[in-house]
């Protein structure tokens, strides 16, 4: 057995074509294209990491008076809930604020809660709890509402609006100041702004600046 194994071994090994050195020599140029690779590869993503907080590190410390939406479309919380639908229908919003009758802000309803309301009989029973069952019926805005919403203040900055909704999940977020709705501030307003500082940072560097 050890001589047919040797011979087996003897015989594949003078099979072969070239230097006994050709293989590791192989395996050593494919490791360095695997390593300058990924050396290109994390290069690239570090410039493209730098880009992001070139575009995000100044506008995070901007105030969310500087970049909200002033005096935005509300219901009171006498309104229809028919009304509501409609409004969410014919606007591209995910958030509704609900103001009382002193202007201050009472609570929000967002396209969950409307898809809740709207879709409850095919939703499996085991999500039906008192509360989807109670806006199910609600006949106005106060009915439906998330009450003592999260808010932001004015002089807070767009980081902490945005620690806010990535804690929440929030797509958008009340202004107040005083228990008065001020403002609404959303996800897509921050990406935007970091967006555009982007490009004009891509510019000066363009520009050599």
């Amino acid at each position: 057995m050890f001589i047919l194994a040797k011979s087996f071994t003897q015989g594949k090994t003078s099979g072969k074509k070239g230097n006994d050195n050709e293989e590791p020599e192989k395996n050593f140029r494919k490791g360095n294209e695997f390593s300058e690779a990924v050396q290109g590869s994390s290069q690239g993503s570090e410039a493209f990491f730098e880009s992001i907080v070139r575009g995000s590190e100044g506008c995070l410390w901007m105030t969310i008076e500087e970049l909200m939406t002033r005096d935005p479309v509300t219901v009171n919380e006498d309104t229809p809930t028919e009304e509501v639908f409609s409004v969410f229908a014919k606007n591209p919003y995910h958030t509704l604020p609900v103001v009382n009758k002193k202007g201050e802000l009472a609570g929000v309803i967002d396209l969950d809660i409307i898809l809740e309301v709207l879709l409850l009989c095919l939703m499996p029973r085991e999500r039906h709890t008192p509360l989807t069952a109670r806006r199910s019926l609600g006949e106005n805005a106060k009915e439906i509402m998330i009450t003592h919403p999260v808010t932001i203040s004015l002089k807070s900055t767009l980081k902490d609006a945005s620690d806010l909704m990535m804690k929440h999940r929030f797509d958008q977020i009340c202004v107040s100041e005083a228990g008065k709705l001020v403002g609404i501030l959303s996800k897509r307003d921050l990406v935007e702004e970091i967006c555009r500082r982007r490009k004009k940072e891509g510019k000066k560097e363009d520009a050599g600046l």
